[in-house]
């Protein structure tokens, strides 16, 4: 189980560092990884600090799986964290019935389609990654 921990780790410290790139350099390709209004075209964008504080959290996330391997600190907090996170990352996967995740309304934008494909299988592995650790370990 350590394996998986510390490949959840680095994922979610990759995950940390784009969003730290973002909100230094900007997002290349908005329409890419930012959802988009189906009616007006526009895009909802977080901006540099929302890309900062996801970043944060996702560096939170992966202390939370790497804890798991050393053991730097110990408590029964750390377990209800882990299992919030994957719950977080399933809820991510099912979406929010109009932008993200699976069951989404909106299906015509470029972010759409890499959104099905990458994202939100993504976050639904992650999630049964997380809750399968944490049960078995």
């Amino acid at each position: 189980m350590d394996v998986l921990a510390i490949m959840l780790s680095v994922v979610l410290i990759f995950l940390a560092v784009l969003h730290f790139y973002w909100s230094i350099f900007g997002i290349k390709d908005p329409e890419a990884v930012l959802p988009t209004n189906v009616d007006t075209r526009t895009i909802k964008s977080p901006g540099k600090f929302g890309a900062v504080i996801v970043g944060v959290f996702l560096l939170g996330f992966a202390f939370v799986f790497i804890n798991k391997v050393i053991q730097y600190t110990q408590g029964i907090w750390l377990d209800y964290a882990a299992i919030g996170i994957g719950i977080l990352f399933m809820v991510r996967a099912l979406g929010d019935f109009k932008y993200v995740g699976f069951f989404k309304t909106a299906k015509n934008s470029k972010f759409s389609l890499l959104d099905t494909r990458y994202y939100s299988p993504l976050c639904l592995l992650m999630g049964l990654l997380i809750l399968l650790l944490e049960l078995l370990g």
